[in-house]
């Protein structure tokens, strides 16, 4: 007879009872004849404890990704996990072909040709072949191209040659979403891809990974952040091994990249150490001879001339500028004069994201649709679009679709737009501003006229710089003031309270009982950046810190991504003062709903929960309660623990097994971990002095940094001004070759420098006057102290430096003085943008002196 279930709750009737029936009887086929069972999932049941008295929604999930199938206690040591099935694959990839005996590149072979014409290529483009041939060699390799030049096809054609020989795996570093879907839709179908990126559910990152292991993907692009990141990558011993590394816009490596972010820095340490990797090959489009130098020290590529592609502004791109008081009304006659009336795509760029909804309503008031054909054979349907970052991802890619298949004309974006666009025929690119950089510009007007036909690219100037303003505004948001890295400091390296103390003897003078540590200027010290320096021999071995991220932020008024930078500085350094972990939740809280008892009898299973109960105080009267809460990061440190092993031995109490029918039911426990936390393992034995040294590195470099993007932003707006007309009359009809020539002649001798100028060590602004675009202080100093002490005295309980007051007075927004609260107030909110911000932190800074007497 058939056992009768009962359930909780409202019963199912009708279709849902028989559905559920139909289920239970192939799951019983299955169990007794091994088959039906793998085929067959149960919405309406629990998954983890295989019941039917609750929803699946409703049953306690374990807390972490990497604890969803406890079988049991699991000892702390952690033991080797077993590897899954993967066909048996070399340890490491040879190359294909040999160097010579002076280490010459062999002869390109007649299978390289035949792979790029299977790929769709007739020839080589300039640079291409030999870079090809270099990683095909072993060799690691940058290559410097324009955009537009097929740097993709010199990864593409490497990653199918070593696929044939062996399965293999070829990675691809990339920094956009959109840039690797595009990448990804654009591949051959002789070469299979798949992406890892933070928009991933886990059961997509999941599928993605059982495809790598069974060897059925062949490129593997992945961000920046979710390699170094925890849970992107599973161990190289569970992977195919890799034939090469490909680090797309690889100028974001370099200390002096103009685009950076912070995990770039880590990127070739977690290859080479935890991945394996020998042979990378770096692209990019936009990097001068400075830049390239130090992204070969990076990939250790033995960088020479012959690695630099052609120049970096093809001849057949028309380039101008102009400086028009009324920049709205000089882009209409400008899209309404001769040169640019019949081009039926272009792309018009923003700095802000509410001039590209403002400028795109302004054209689609004022402009009709185009009546050329457009790429498609017909006229384009709409005349101007906006796209920006802000948008949902739904809308950007109705734009971006329009724009390719020839039915928009005009696309209005920021610069984000356009980064892989594969389509030849853009004929314009214009510039509402200056933009950021050299290094912005060619990538943005690479992006017109790549099938060699003319193209257009025009950029409108603000005549009283304007825009340089906003961009040094930028600047100085990215930069920090001392006293914020000397609080980082005491946070990362707080005195040691470990058994291990260093005699009295070795505390002054040597260091760590073998010598001293010298001192480095900042400036000498950042060209310490990739040498490898041995450091002091430490009495104490180093401990594990987390650093919660949230009261970091607060407690340094700094962003997340600035601290994270100063931490990978002090990871690279020669010394190597820290090591940096994967962001880990650093505070676990456990309910047990049983009481004390049931708290009790589960630190019998849990040597980390018995550890938190034992380290209680006898008088501390939380030791009858039923929860418990402790910081995991200082528990696994006192105990030499794995972090990831108490983890999962915290997450198995959640689930306990029936003796006799070995079924996993809940236990009712709760366990819950939060404050995410950047993670760390440093010393605790550091003097003062090698704290203060590491206090001038840190500081050091942010200034460095700080006036080399002031110089730069000073070099690109002097060159722009240089050959700019006064409007936009003179380009309506034609365009001026002797100005374009003498602007690509810049913009060449720029990329070709080896050292940048305008580097001075000294002040901000020359001795001569104030900076472009900036009043003399002299003629507003008597103002500026009196709205200083107003708005002091307006906000008493506040209390304020004097980099926080400047930053107000431009504009500047930070994590304790964010925009949406002092915005609000116009009488200070951006007023003293035209003044210097440097000497609006002195005057700043004098008040609150006089204020605190």
């Amino acid at each position: 007879m058939k056992q009768k279930h009962y359930v909780r709750g409202r019963a199912l009737r009708g279709r849902l009872l028989r559905k559920q029936a139909w289920k239970q009887k192939w799951r019983k086929k299955g169990k007794c004849f091994g088959g039906g069972g793998a085929t067959v999932t149960t919405k309406e049941s629990c998954f983890l404890n295989e019941q039917f008295d609750r929803w699946a929604a409703q049953c306690p999930r374990p807390a972490s990704e990497e604890d969803t199938d406890p079988v049991g206690p699991e000892p702390l040591v952690p033991s080797p996990q077993p590897v899954p099935e993967v066909p048996s694959l070399d340890p490491t990839v040879l190359p294909l072909y040999s160097l010579g005996p002076s280490g010459q590149l062999a002869e390109t072979p007649a299978e390289v040709f035949q792979a790029l014409e299977q790929l769709g290529h007739q020839a080589f483009r300039p640079g291409q072949e030999r870079a090809v041939m270099r990683i095909l060699s072993g060799i690691s390799t940058l290559l410097v191209l324009p955009t537009g030049a097929g740097k993709s096809l010199c990864y593409q054609l490497p990653a199918l040659l070593y696929t044939r020989r062996s399965p293999c795996l070829t990675l691809v570093v990339s920094p956009l979403l959109s840039l690797m879907d595009d990448q990804v839709s654009g591949l051959p179908p002789c070469l299979k891809a798949a992406c890892i990126h933070s928009g991933m559910t886990r059961k997509q990152r999941e599928s993605v990974l059982q495809k790598i292991r069974a060897a059925q993907v062949h490129v593997l692009m992945l961000t920046p952040e979710a390699l170094v990141g925890a849970g992107g990558l599973p161990p190289a011993a569970q992977l195919p091994p890799v034939a090469f590394a490909c680090i797309d816009e690889a100028h974001c490596l370099s200390q002096w990249s103009h685009n950076f972010r912070p995990c770039y820095l880590r990127v070739c340490k977690v290859l080479r150490e935890r991945m394996g990797v020998h042979c990378f090959l770096g692209l990019t489009a936009t990097a001068t001879r400075r830049t390239a130098s130090d992204v070969a020290q990076h990939l250790a590529v033995a960088e020479g001339p012959d690695l630099h592609g052609p120049a970096p502004v093809p001849a057949n791109l028309h380039l101008s500028v102009s400086m028009d008081r009324d920049t709205d009304q000089a882009l209409l006659t400008l899209l309404q004069g001769k040169r640019f009336r019949n081009l039926d795509s272009i792309i018009i760029y923003c700095n802000r994201r509410e001039d590209t909804e403002r400028i795109a309503a302004l054209l689609r008031t004022c402009l009709h649709a185009a009546r050329v054909p457009g790429s498609g054979g017909h006229a384009p349907k709409t005349t101007a679009e906006a796209y920006h970052a802000g948008m949902c991802i739904r809308e950007r890619r109705r734009v971006q679709r329009a724009f390719m298949q020839g039915q928009l004309r005009v696309v209005v974006a920021t610069v984000a737009f356009g980064m892989g666009l594969d389509r030849p025929d853009v004929r314009a690119v214009l510039h509402l501003g200056l933009p950021p950089s050299f290094e912005s510009y060619v990538q943005a007007v690479g992006r017109a006229g790549r099938d060699g036909q003319p193209a257009h690219c025009h950029l409108f100037l603000q005549p009283q710089g304007e825009d340089l303003r906003e961009l040094r505004r930028h600047v100085h948001a990215d930069s920090t003031d001392f006293l914020a890295v000397k609080r980082l400091v005491q946070r990362v390296f707080p005195a040691c309270t470990c058994t291990c103390t260093r005699p009295p003897s070795e505390q002054e003078g040597a260091v760590g009982g073998e010598r001293p540590v010298p001192k480095y200027p900042p400036q000498e010290a950042e060209q310490l950046g990739h040498q490898a320096a041995p450091g002091p021999r430490r009495v104490c071995m180093g401990h594990e810190r987390a650093l919660p991220i949230q009261l970091t932020v607060q407690a340094l008024d700094m962003p997340e991504e600035a601290i994270e930078t100063l931490l990978c500085y002090l990871e690279l350094h020669p010394h190597h003062w820290l090591e940096l972990l994967a962001t880990t939740y650093t505070h676990c809280r456990l309910n047990c709903p049983g009481g004390p008892a049931q708290l009790q009898a589960l630190a019998h299973r849990c040597p980390p929960l018995a550890v938190c109960l034992a380290q209680r105080l006898p008088e501390d009267p939380g030791q009858g309660s039923s929860s418990v809460e402790f910081d995991m990061v200082k528990l696994v440190d006192s105990m030499g623990w794995e972090l990831a092993s108490v983890r999962r031995a915290l997450c198995q109490l959640q689930w306990d097994h029936e003796p006799r029918t070995g079924v996993r039911r809940g236990t009712g426990v709760l366990v819950e971990f939060s404050e995410l936390a950047f993670h760390l393992r440093s010393p605790g034995d550091l003097t003062a002095e090698e704290k203060d040294q590491i206090c001038d590195f840190l500081y050091g470099r942010v200034q460095a940094r700080e006036r080399q993007a002031l110089a730069r932003l000073r070099r690109t707006f002097q060159a722009f001004h240089s050959v700019a007309f006064p409007s936009c009359r003179p380009c309506l009809e034609q365009q001026d070759e002797e100005r374009s020539t003498k602007l690509k002649d810049l913009l060449g001798r720029y990329f070709e420098e080896e050292e940048e100028q305008g580097q001075e060590p000294g002040g901000m602004e020359d001795a001569q006057g104030p900076e472009p675009g900036q009043a003399r202080l002299q003629d507003w100093e008597d103002q500026v102290r009196c709205d200083i002490r107003q708005f002091l005295s307006l906000r008493p309980e506040e209390k304020f430096s004097g980099r926080a007051v400047a930053r107000i007075f431009h504009g500047i927004g930070s994590p304790c003085y964010p925009a949406q609260v002092y915005g609000q107030d116009r009488r200070f909110w951006r007023k003293y943008l035209h003044l210097s911000f440097h000497a609006l932190v002195g005057l700043a800074t004098e008040e609150l002196l006089r204020v605190a007497r």
